[in-house]
């Protein structure tokens, strides 16, 4: 009798287990809905003040319905004082923007994939993705002190991984300048500022190559530093090519094979242990120092990243600075284009008198 009710036991048990197997086949498993606490792509930004000028620029493009649909997007939502930066105060300022341009704006900052921190690689230098706009996205991301910066087109992350319904978002402090179908050369070209700068780059003969493949970084002074220091136009054009170290002269201003971004240098410095990153001038000892962050500019510590150049006679003991020139015009670095980044620079780094050829 004993071993009759075992054996029905047994035989009951075995029942349940296959019953419980039968239950959990996969067409019956519950996936889980999304997490509707979380709002959907343009609903979170135009619910977030301080993402109030972006929502605006988002809503004038007509793509909102877009960011909401879409499956899997990032977001690079530029705050309010990143537009500021450009002059953009109110939802109206748009306005004054070419429908298209602002259009491309926008687009340019979203990514038709999610990209959170981890899954960017550390300890990285332009780590490449698309964007909606088509054009190519340039990531950074370094560590310190169990800490992650990241920037992306050299605009710094403040808040990263924010989750959306259908993605993510990362808020920038500074709007993304990008110019396609041009160089360097082009960019500099179509802005009149710049035009001493171009005669020196003519004169010595620097400026052909600028629009080849490169990359470049071109650090460019404005017509108002030249003229402060006496180097007008005019004399330039009387410079005597055949008296004068133009590598040392304006060849100091082109980086060849370079793609920097202010916050490139920032990076360097964290990942080498050293703040300097060093630039030898072409067929000369004299070298560029430069070194990056969030500067004391006119005894205001505003967070704004900048870079400074320091030139040297060596890039060792004993050498003698001959200047020593910050670039921290928010609204005028990282300037990217199709063959690399334009760096606006306030102030000279060579003066005529100082590349005189020794007979």
């Amino acid at each position: 009798m004993k071993y009759k009710s075992l054996k029905k036991f047994l035989y009951l048990l075995s029942v349940l287990w296959l019953l419980a197997l039968n239950s959990c086949k996969h067409d019956d498993l519950h996936i889980d809905k999304t997490n509707e606490n979380f709002r959907a792509g343009f609903d979170f930004v135009k619910n977030n003040y301080d993402l109030s000028l972006f929502a605006a620029a988002i809503e004038k493009t007509g793509i909102g319905p877009q960011l909401n649909s879409a499956t899997q997007l990032t977001i690079l939502a530029p705050n309010n004082a990143a537009f500021n930066i450009l002059g953009i105060n109110r939802p109206g300022d748009l306005d004054k923007m070419n429908p298209d341009t602002l259009k491309f704006l926008v687009q340019r900052h979203i990514l038709d994939e999610r990209i959170m921190v981890k899954d960017i690689p550390f300890n990285g230098i332009d780590v490449r993705y698309r964007t909606m706009a088509g054009t190519e996205l340039y990531t950074s991301t370094v560590t310190r002190d169990n800490s992650n910066t990241l920037y992306f087109n050299g605009s710094l992350a403040s808040r990263k991984d924010v989750t959306l319904a259908n993605g993510t978002l990362h808020v920038l402090d500074r709007v993304m300048k990008a110019t396609t179908n041009t160089t360097v050369q082009g960019w500099l070209s179509a802005r009149p500022e710049y035009s001493i700068l171009v005669s020196g780059l003519k004169k010595f003969g620097f400026w052909d190559e600028l629009s080849t493949e490169g990359p470049y970084t071109i650090l460019a002074p404005k017509n108002q530093e030249f003229e402060a220091v006496g180097m007008t136009a005019e004399a330039i054009a009387e410079l005597n090519v055949n008296s004068y170290m133009g590598d040392r002269l304006f060849g100091c201003y082109v980086m060849r094979k370079k793609h920097f971004f202010v916050s490139d240098f920032v990076v360097f410095s964290i990942m080498n242990g050293n703040s300097f990153y060093f630039h030898p001038v072409a067929n000369d000892t004299y070298i560029l120092t430069i070194t990056a962050g969030r500067f004391n500019y006119g005894n205001v510590y505003d967070q704004s990243i900048g870079y400074n150049v320091e030139v040297r006679t060596n890039k060792n003991y004993p050498y003698d600075i001959i200047t020593s020139v910050k670039g921290h015009d928010q609204k005028a670095i990282d300037n990217l284009t199709d063959n690399g980044l334009v760096q606006d620079l306030q102030g000279i780094l060579i003066l005529p008198e100082q590349a005189v050829k020794n007979n």
